[in-house]
């Protein structure tokens, strides 16, 4: 727990230098790092995303999620105290190891159980985040007003140096048995990335397989994001003619994600 700890109080950190940067009115400012989505445990799948979306902090109205709605902790103290508030800290931790226990989860991105999304894809390799056998982290643990992909300078501090740092601590904590990275321009920042391959029957579904670089896991690489729609692949269709608004259908979605699992099985040995 120290070292869960150590990591969250360096995020805060991150985010008292981000405040006083020019990045400071990108982000919301009483929304607390979120470090994962579900509770970190052994052999886990960690997915990697962008970066917590407003949605995580406020009602579609427009106010602060309260009560039963609240999904991560909510500062309503300066980042100085926030730091040293053992209470809050606490807080901060147990919101997001209860992200998925509670029922809290943003199923609109994640998905339900037995649902599409992203918890589809995870299906059609035979894991869950429902059932703990998967755990979701983002590559920015910050929330932002907007879009992080539709930011002048939002790849800019994604890949500022300790972002990074704290990215790649997280996974070193997690230690996962396997990372499934989401978007193209995510997985460029992975230096392990060996091999490219398509889904034959979804040639537009386009994926990487390798290790990570330092730590030696196997790492997925998806050059789409199936809780976006497919975003990535435009409003077209494929080599067969299917739309690629279909790709995000649940049967699917499994079929992609079996034949990635496949081929991932194939790579890793």
């Amino acid at each position: 727990m120290d070292q869960v700890r150590v990591l969250l109080q360096d995020a805060i950190r991150f985010q008292q230098a981000l405040m006083t940067s020019s990045f400071q009115t990108e982000l919301i400012e009483g929304a607390s790092p979120v470090l994962w989505y579900g509770r970190p445990t052994e052999k886990q799948w960690l997915t990697i995303g962008t970066n917590p979306s407003r949605g995580e902090f406020f009602e579609r109205d427009g106010t602060v999620r309260k009560g039963e709605s609240q999904k991560f902790y909510w500062r309503d103290e300066s980042l100085d105290v926030y730091l040293q508030d053992e209470r809050a800290l606490e807080a901060t931790l147990d919101y997001a190891a209860t992200y998925f226990e509670a029922g809290r989860a943003t199923t609109s991105w994640f998905g339900k159980p037995g649902g599409a999304k992203l918890e589809a894809i995870l299906e059609g390799m035979g894991r869950s985040f429902y059932d703990g056998s998967a755990l979701h982290v983002d590559f920015f643990k910050y929330a932002t007003w907007g879009q992080m992909g539709q930011l002048r300078t939002g790849r800019q501090w994604m890949e500022h140096p300790t972002s990074l740092d704290l990215l790649e601590r997280t996974i070193r904590h997690v230690n996962p048995s396997r990372v499934i990275v989401l978007g193209r321009e995510n997985c460029a920042v992975f230096p392990g990335f060996t091999d490219q391959g398509e889904v034959e029957a979804y040639p537009s579904a386009r994926f990487e397989l390798g290790y990570h670089a330092t730590l030696g896991i196997p790492m997925i690489g998806l050059h789409f994001k199936p809780s976006e729609v497919f975003v990535g692949l435009g409003n077209g269709r494929d080599a067969f003619g299917l739309h690629h608004g279909s790709y995000a259908k649940r049967e699917h979605i499994i079929r992609i994600a079996a034949a990635i699992e496949a081929s991932a099985r194939h790579y890793f040995g």
